[in-house]
């Protein structure tokens, strides 16, 4: 009896099935949702583009800053010895004097 039953609901779904593709109407339902899915592939292709252009930003910044950092620690290494070398001479002098 149950077998019937599936045979009876496959057959109905077939010819249910039939009758739209012999309509068009399941033709247009499939382009429709091909058309969405290539918008929704669109608009995420866009976002990654937009997240890789970011992360690209941020590197750049991140090397700019490094370039800056070592040229201020390069110069203040440079005015160090000629700061300590003052400094050694002066505190050298007043010991001298007292």
């Amino acid at each position: 009896m149950k077998k019937c039953w599936f045979v009876a609901m496959g057959a109905a779904a077939a010819g249910a099935v039939a009758g739209l593709a012999n309509s068009g109407l399941l033709h247009k339902a499939a382009v429709a949702t091909t058309c969405a899915g290539m918008k929704v592939a669109d608009v995420v292709t866009a976002e990654t583009q937009a997240v890789v252009d970011d992360a690209n930003d941020v590197a750049a910044e991140a090397r700019r800053q490094a370039k800056i950092d070592a040229a201020v620690a390069d110069r203040l290494s440079a005015l160090e010895a000629d700061i300590r070398a003052e400094v050694t001479a002066k505190i050298d002098a007043e010991g001298a004097e007292a």
